[in-house]
């Protein structure tokens, strides 16, 4: 099959997703993957140096966008606390905000999540939990601080277990091919579980 640069590009990246996602990336062959793409082995290397550069190009704009999504949820909840409000620290990232971001990465977070041993990437849930973690540890001791939580705060292996079941509750959609629909409904319920119990533990009313 012949195409210009764009096409042969554009099959690459279909051919790779598709192979990574049925395959997982260690045992995705890449002769195989070119054959599905119709394309040479040495037209691929005009594109990528290597099947791990073809895997980034893939994940990693999903990776830079949680990334950022933490780096700007943090002044905010700063702010929330200087303003006495630490009841609005859950909902500083909406759902409306998780959908988003879900469903504008979902094939990129499907290869993040089941697809990616083998790659640079195979921490990426972990790397989530823990800036998730991070957040909520120092947000809270900054309302602790102000007088705006009374009770004990939770350890942080303790933040740590709840934030991870948490994050993964929410990537549970992609891991089971949700509906935008489906997810709609079910984001809301788990983001109202997680909140309550939260302020149930740090006696928020």
């Amino acid at each position: 099959m012949k195409g210009t640069y764009e096409t042969t590009h554009q099959r690459i990246l279909s051919s790779g997703l598709k192979w990574f996602l049925e395959n997982g990336f260690e045992c995705t062959n890449l002769r195989d993957m070119c054959a599905d793409a119709g394309i040479t082995t040495g037209s691929f290397y005009r594109h990528f140096e290597t099947k791990e550069e073809l895997f980034a190009y893939l994940v990693q704009p999903a990776v830079d966008e949680i990334r950022k999504l933490f780096a700007d949820a943090e002044p905010k909840c700063q702010e929330v606390i200087e303003a006495g409000h630490v009841e609005r620290l859950w909902t500083i990232v909406d759902a409306e905000m998780l959908l988003d971001y879900i469903y504008r990465n979902f094939d990129a977070l499907k290869l993040l999540l089941k697809s990616a041993d083998g790659t640079a990437y195979s921490g990426f849930l972990d790397e989530v939990v823990s800036l998730e973690t991070g957040i909520t540890l120092r947000s809270l001791a900054a309302a602790k601080r102000r007088g705006l939580i009374l009770t004990k705060l939770p350890s942080e292996p303790e933040l740590h277990l709840l934030c991870h079941a948490y994050i993964s509750s929410l990537f549970e959609a992609v891991m089971h091919d949700f509906s935008r629909e489906e997810m709609d409904s079910y984001i809301h319920t788990v983001m109202s579980f997680f909140t309550a119990g939260s302020h149930r533990i740090l006696g928020i009313l």
